[in-house]
């Protein structure tokens, strides 16, 4: 499993479709494997509540769905909570999940507020964004040395035509923090 991630906003969904399209590489999204594992539904201001149980019902529908080998994953290394903070995803989920090598995307935050603007009604500050996105990176960076997997980190504008060429090599290579 390829784990794709980064913050709500900055294409994750988008370009897990077109790595689909131009692979054959199955995508899956962590947040829609979630709500029919766990019956439930996400707020449209993208809070989570319950954010370790929420995991729980991710690993489950992986397992439930019995998916195996070579897919995309997207999701997320931190999520804002009910109080508005910045949580990480607990460390075991990942190691729960043994992803074979992690995608990163980033992106201006500027451009990052526009799409939540336009997609989710929701106005954020360039320094909640910038932040939000600086605490994804440093756990990303964080979980894929703990699994000893390479990541890749990739601005979803300028590096689409690089992000697919991280996602086909095999992990006989070992990337390691490209960014």
């Amino acid at each position: 499993m390829i784990f794709l991630a980064g913050i709500h906003g900055v294409g994750k969904d988008v370009l897990s479709k077109e790595i689909e399209e131009k692979t054959g590489i199955k995508s899956y999204s962590a947040s829609e494997l979630m709500q029919e594992q766990g019956n439930m539904s996400f707020n449209v201001n993208k809070r989570a509540n319950n954010i370790s149980k929420n995991q729980d019902y991710l690993v489950e529908a992986i397992r439930n769905k019995n998916l195996s080998g070579r897919y995309i994953l997207n999701g997320h290394f931190c999520l804002i909570n009910s109080n508005g903070e910045i949580e990480r995803i607990p460390i075991d989920t990942f190691f729960s999940l043994k992803p074979e090598k992690i995608v990163l995307l980033i992106e201006r935050p500027e451009i990052i507020i526009a799409r939540r603007e336009i997609r989710d009604k929701i106005v954020t500050s360039v320094e909640e964004t910038k932040s939000f996105q600086d605490e994804e990176i440093a756990y990303g960076r964080e979980i894929a040395r703990l699994l000893d997997i390479p990541i890749g980190i990739f601005n979803v504008t300028n590096e689409r035509k690089k992000v697919i060429d991280f996602v086909v090599k095999g992990r006989s290579e070992k990337e390691k923090d490209i960014v």
